[in-house]
């Protein structure tokens, strides 16, 4: 072929493989949280300029969870980590998160909620100074930790604040149609009091007057001597439901049925989803839902 013609063939054909590339992808930013719920919150502000990761996957408890080498990895490359601040395992490593990525940015989520004391026999093995971490549980503390990641996210990117305090005021009215509806649902109850394998709903119970009973002692399996006793209360107290998370084992909630004649009802306050799965847990304990 004569030169004069190749070189317009040469650069037709360059295009067309141009075209067929994608673009660079920009490297996206990260932030981390502790537990989905969080992640949700986050999300929602951030309305997706950053692209989050949790630490305790679906399913897994994260009293004692250990990171993975691909998340002490991309820890390295995240802007910020959205803490629960007072799960045991953040305690344990957020030296090492720090060691990786000196310039991360630590927010304690649940600064400024009106934390929950545990008794000294509530699981006080996992608990950081002895508080209940479980802050998202109500709407109360969710409002909280929502403006806390605003401010964080703020923090690491200014330019977009205004966005970020816009996803947030929507975010603030879902969550307060969520406490509507919780509090229609438990607000007129015919038994106050609830029974739990694992303590995570204190923060639900105190905001709408309710009482709480836990199967797990001191963070442990129960003894039979404490069975005996949970049956002895939920008799007394007419308890009808037993709520258990799904990374927890039913066998002694499903004991303390068959002696009541109550029913186990799964629920998952670690789910992504917050504002469905509150609804489903006040749903259930109001008897409206199985």
């Amino acid at each position: 072929m004569h030169k004069r013609n190749l070189l317009p063939l040469l650069l037709i054909l360059s295009l067309l493989a141009s075209c067929g590339q994608p673009a660079a992808r920009k490297e996206d930013k990260i932030i981390f949280v502790s537990i989905l719920p969080l992640q949700y919150f986050a999300d929602q502000i951030s309305g997706g300029l950053y692209r989050s990761e949790v630490m305790v996957p679906p399913g897994v408890g994260p009293e004692t969870y250990n990171p993975t080498p691909r998340q002490m990895g991309n820890m390295a490359k995240a802007k910020a980590y959205f803490a629960n601040g007072y799960l045991g395992f953040e305690e344990a490593y957020l030296d090492k998160f720090q060691s990786v990525n000196p310039g991360l940015l630590f927010v304690n989520t649940s600064e400024g909620v009106d934390l929950i004391h545990a008794e000294a026999d509530h699981d006080g093995h996992h608990h950081l100074k002895g508080v209940d971490p479980h802050t998202w549980s109500a709407p109360s503390g969710a409002r909280v930790i929502a403006r806390n990641i605003c401010k964080g996210l703020s923090q690491i990117d200014p330019a977009h604040e205004a966005q970020f305090r816009d996803n947030l005021q929507k975010l603030l009215t879902r969550i307060d149609s969520v406490d509507q509806v919780m509090g229609t649902l438990l607000n007129h109850i015919s038994s106050p009091a609830f029974m739990v394998f694992h303590p995570a709903l204190g923060y639900l119970a105190r905001d709408y007057h309710l009482e709480q009973l836990s199967i797990e002692f001191e963070g442990k399996v129960p003894t039979p001597r404490h069975v005996q006793q949970l049956v002895e209360q939920s008799k007394e107290k007419k308890i009808t439901r037993i709520m258990i998370q799904r990374e927890f084992d039913p066998e002694n909630a499903e004991i303390i049925a068959r002696e009541t004649g109550s029913k186990v009802i799964r629920i998952d306050p670690l789910a992504y989803n917050w504002p469905e799965e509150m609804i489903s847990i006040a749903r259930k304990l109001a008897g409206k839902e199985e």
